[in-house]
This record gives C-alpha cells, structure tokens and sequence, in this order.
C-alpha cells in the first residue's frame, strides 16, 4: 500500500476525502470502505490502551470502584463490543443486503427523469453527503423515539464504557430497519453515491467514540465531536434523547435537540455544576451473552404487549417511546429517569473471576476473532456458502459459551466444555474422514485445531472435577479466599 493510498483510506475516518477521487459511476466500482478501515479500528483501539496505560499510569485499565477516572477499559467489555460488531457483519450471508437491493430497485425504476451521474459534479457530491446525512439524524432520532426501533439501536448503547470498541458495538436488527430512511435518496442520487456517503458516515462516527479527546472549540458548531457524542451515550436526565448527529452536529442545533457535555469551565461556571456522564442504558442489561444483548429490548416489549390492555395501547407500546406507558407524554417523562449520584458514579457490571479463566477467554476470544476476521475478509469469497454460514453459527456459539464463563454462571463451564468436545469432534471427523479435499497442510491445521480444543476441553473437565458447579465461588487468586464471585460482581 503507497503513502497515498495510507493517507486516503486514514483520511475517510474523517471524511477528508477528494471528492473526484470517492466518485464512481456503478456500485459495484465503490470499493468496501469499511471493512478496508479495520487496520484503522485496530490502531485507535492499541492508542486509546497505549494512552489509558502510560500516560493515565493505568487508571483507567483499573476495575471500576466508585471513581469518575477508573474503569475506561475491561476485557469483558471489549470481547461483548467486538462480538457485537462481527455477528452484524456476518448477518449479510444469511439475509443479504437488503439496503442496497431495494435502494437500486427504487433507482431503476422510479428516480427522477433526466439525472444523470455518469460525470463527476461536485455540487452533486455536496448533496448526496447532505442528504445522507440529514436521513440518518431522522434515522437515529427515530431510533431513540419509537419503542421497536430502540430494540435494535439499544445495542449499541447498552456498553457502560465509551471507547474505541464501544463503536463497533453493532446491532444485528437495525441494519434491517434504519434502510427504510434512506430510501427517498434513490429517487435522486445513484446507488453509487450513496453507497459511498453511507460508508464514509458510518467511519466518520468511528474515532468519536472516546474520553481522550477534550471538546474541541468552534468545531462543536459544525461537526460531531467525541464530546457532543459523550453526551448521546450518557444516562444523565440530560443526555437522553440529545445529540443524534451523524456527521454534522447542526442537525441537532436546528432541530432543538442540540446539549453541551457539562464540562467546568468550558461550558458551566463553577467545578459545583460539572456533571461527568454515566455511560449505558438507564437499566442496564447486565450480561455479555450476545444473544441477550441483542434481542433483549424486543424480549421487553413482548412482554410489555401481555400486560398492556387494550389495542391502541399496544400500539403504543411498539410505536411509542420506549420510557412510554399509560398516563405519559409520547416519549416518557425524562422525571422518571433515574439521577445519577455524582460522588458515587454507578458501578458497572464487572464479575471477578479467577485469573486463569480471564487468560483462558482471551486466549479463546483471539482465535475466534482471527477466524472471524479471515471470513469477513477474504475467506466467504472462496467457501460454498453453506460452510460460510456454519462458521458463522460456531462463531455465536463461541461467544456464548464464553459470555456464560464472563457472567460467572454457575452452568457456564459445563457450557463450555459441551462447545469445546462438540468443535474437537468436527475438527476430527473434516481432518481424518475424507468429508472434503484437503491439501497436507490444510489437514494438519485442522488436526492443530482439534488438538487445541481437545486440551482445552481437559482444562475445563478438570476445573469441573476440582470445583464442581460452585467454580463462581471460589476466587483463589483474590485476597479474601472462598469469597463469592456474586458478592464481587460489580452492578448497578
């Protein structure tokens, strides 16, 4: 890759692109932006460690205990995001780019006569970065203002942490729901530029995601900013429903839903009036097992639709707000958010578990991620789809059974250990049954890859033997020696 093509593909992380550069005539000419920007998530993910480890002197690496300045970054967290975002990006080899198939059916069949995108105009270009930007404010308002639409974007902000992975935290369900704002931009712009503008949007919201960078002056106008977003994360009274900008934060100046992060002195008078933001759901969901994570809200409204009375209510119930129920505005009454105890921050959902079961999911998560990323990459263009999207299943499957281990469940090893023997048995019977041609090589790492879950499966048989279902019990490399897991997990 030349010093170019680095500083363009850097470059739209912040859409400071060359315009004639990012035009194409067909969809298919638009190159994948966003899975090309992955060297780029991995190097703002190392700064912000990098930073939180030697310029902070690892405060914020430290597990969170009642201090504003502690609990920035957690393994767990960051294994819960970084799943999150990959089991959205495999989605599309079981249900397809929806977006792009009925944005090219709308364009063939129903844009606006006499428009035509087979020259580059950069008054053009300007439009379509301003249309799609301005959808998806309506997109993302609309995300935090009707109840099932939450259900999906509610993943996203279900992390109590704000960093670099918090980005990648992707909801499965809102990349089949948020397409329906951009279709009126078909009747105008070319699947093309949209395509190119939607990717650029989607990387420009990628480096906001950070406590690291201070506000940032006039710009706080203009642009979206890593302290405008801060407020969008937040669980104060005064962040919700505040700060839905893409790009340009001026959407949300015009449309009344515009707050400055309460920083001393930049924005209020006195150190008194300072109020840190409290990141997360008002109600937090207090598990990584990705499943839950990301079909958790829709289990609440199922519910919610049981006990509500009455069909209009039951509108209500999916279409309304999500803080929405008899006897309220629309969308909720923001009275009935709870306040955040600015001496005592919440604590965040963190169980303690014995040191060799952290060495043990890290080590797992690392494979999975490394199998993960070889798919998304370049291996789905070579395998039979069918394969594609069993290893996509065992993709789930792993960070379940790791998410049992993470929330200390007392079944969570038995879990794994059913998992590691099920994968120890397959990666057997491809190797040595003749099931598909394999070269010399490509046997024996699979061979390799039963070996390591044959081992693994020891490890955990013998942690099952020694501690029996009460292994959340016992912390043995803690201070205060049989103290219970559950006494320690850190919840709000």
């Amino acid at each position: 890759m030349t010093a170019i093509k680095i500083a363009e593909s850097l470059g739209r992380m912040f859409y400071l692109v060359s315009p004639s550069r990012h035009f194409f005539v067909t969809e298919g000419e638009v190159e994948p932006y966003v899975s090309d920007a992955t060297i780029w998530f991995l190097f703002f993910i190392a700064a912000e460690l990098i930073y939180f480890t030697i310029a902070d002197k690892r405060k914020g690496l430290k597990r969170h205990d009642g201090k504003w300045d502690q609990g920035k970054y957690r393994m767990n967290d960051m294994i819960g995001s970084l799943g999150a975002g990959s089991v959205q990006q495999m989605s599309r080899f079981f249900l397809g780019s929806l977006q792009m198939v009925t944005y090219n059916y709308i364009w063939d069949n129903y844009r606006v006569p006499g428009i035509a995108f087979e020259t580059f105009h950069l008054p053009t270009w300007i439009g379509c970065f301003l249309a799609t930007d301005f959808m998806y404010y309506w997109f993302h308002r609309a995300a935090h203002e009707v109840n099932i639409f939450w259900a999906g974007h509610s993943v996203h902000h279900s992390s109590e942490y704000y960093n670099a992975t918090t980005a990648l935290r992707q909801s499965l369900a809102q990349t089949y729901t948020s397409f329906f704002f951009n279709l009126p931009l078909a009747l105008v712009f070319s699947p093309a530029q949209f395509a190119v503008h939607t990717q650029l949007n989607l990387l420009f919201q990628f480096w906001i995601h950070t406590e690291i960078i201070p506000r940032m002056g006039w710009l706080e106008y203009i642009i979206n900013t890593p302290s405008a977003h801060r407020v969008h994360h937040g669980r104060n009274p005064y962040c919700i429903d505040k700060n839905y900008a893409g790009t340009l934060i001026i959407w949300d100046r015009m449309f009344g839903t515009y707050a400055d992060e309460r920083i001393y002195p930049d924005v209020v008078a006195t150190k008194e009036e300072e109020e840190p933001v409290a990141y997360g759901l008002t109600h937090p969901i207090n598990t990584f097992d990705p499943v839950a994570v990301q079909l958790g809200h829709f289990k609440h409204i199922w519910n919610m639709l049981w006990i509500t009375p009455g069909l209009v209510n039951k509108f209500k119930v999916v279409f309304y707000g999500p803080g929405w129920h008899s006897g309220t505005p629309r969308t909720g009454l923001l009275s009935e958010i709870p306040d955040v105890d600015l001496k005592n921050p919440p604590k965040k959902y963190d169980p303690v578990l014995p040191r060799k079961f952290n060495y043990y999911i890290a080590a797992h998560f690392a494979i999975v991620m490394v199998v993960g990323s070889a798919l998304l990459g370049e291996l789905y263009k070579i395998l039979p789809l069918h394969y594609t999207q069993a290893i996509c299943v065992a993709f789930l499957v792993s960070l379940v059974s790791l998410a049992k281990i993470m929330d200390a469940k007392e079944y969570g090893l038995k879990v794994e250990l059913a998992r590691c023997l099920t994968f120890f048995l397959l990666a057997e019977f491809v190797a040595r049954s003749g099931f598909y041609e394999q070269t010399y090589w490509q046997r024996r790492g699979t061979l390799c890859v039963a070996d390591t879950f044959f081992v693994s499966s020891l490890f955990i048989s013998w942690n099952i033997y020694k501690l029996g279902s009460d292994w959340a019990t016992i912390v043995p490399d803690t201070p205060k020696k049989g103290q219970s897991i559950k006494d320690k997990i850190k919840t709000n």
